[in-house]
C-alpha cells in the first residue's frame, strides 16, 4: 500500500509497524474525538508507517507516548508544507492499514487450532 505525500517525495511505500504499536495507534484513533488529537494520531501514524525511509524521526514506544510523537511528527509535516489535509487524508489510510493487520479473534483462533496438535491416541 502507498500514500502520496508530494513534500516527501510522492508515493511512498508504508510498511507495518509492530503489532503492539498498531493495537495502540489503533485503540487511540478508535476512541478519539478531539480534532488536535487526531491529527496528531494521523501525523504519527504517518510517521510509524515510513520508519523505514528514515525521512523524519523515529517512533521510540519506550520513549515516546503515541500522542508525543504525533505532536512531533505533525510539527515537522507542517513545517514542511504538508497541509493539514494530506495529513488527515494520508494518515487515515495509515491507521486504516495497521488497523488490518490487528488480528481478529477468529484468526488468534484459527492460529490456535492449526498449532495444536492432537494428543496421540484420540
Amino acid at each position: 500500500m502507498q500514500i502520496t505525500i508530494k513534500k516527501l517525495g510522492g508515493e511512498i511505500e508504508i510498511s507495518s509497524p509492530s503489532l503492539a504499536t498498531c493495537f495502540e495507534f489503533v485503540s487511540l484513533w478508535s476512541a478519539e474525538t478531539d480534532n488536535a488529537q487526531l491529527a496528531r494520531l494521523c501525523a504519527g501514524s504517518i510517521g510509524v508507517c515510513i520508519d523505514h525511509t528514515a525521512k523524519l524521526p523515529k517512533y521510540r514506544p519506550v520513549k515516546h507516548r503515541a500522542s508525543d510523537y504525533g505532536h512531533l511528527y505533525l510539527d515537522r509535516l507542517l513545517e514542511m508544507g504538508v497541509t493539514a489535509s494530506a495529513i488527515y487524508e494520508q494518515g487515515v489510510k495509515c491507521l486504516s492499514f495497521m488497523s488490518q493487520r490487528i488480528p481478529t479473534e477468529a484468526e488468534v483462533d484459527e492460529r490456535a487450532n492449526f498449532s495444536s496438535s492432537p494428543e496421540p491416541g484420540t
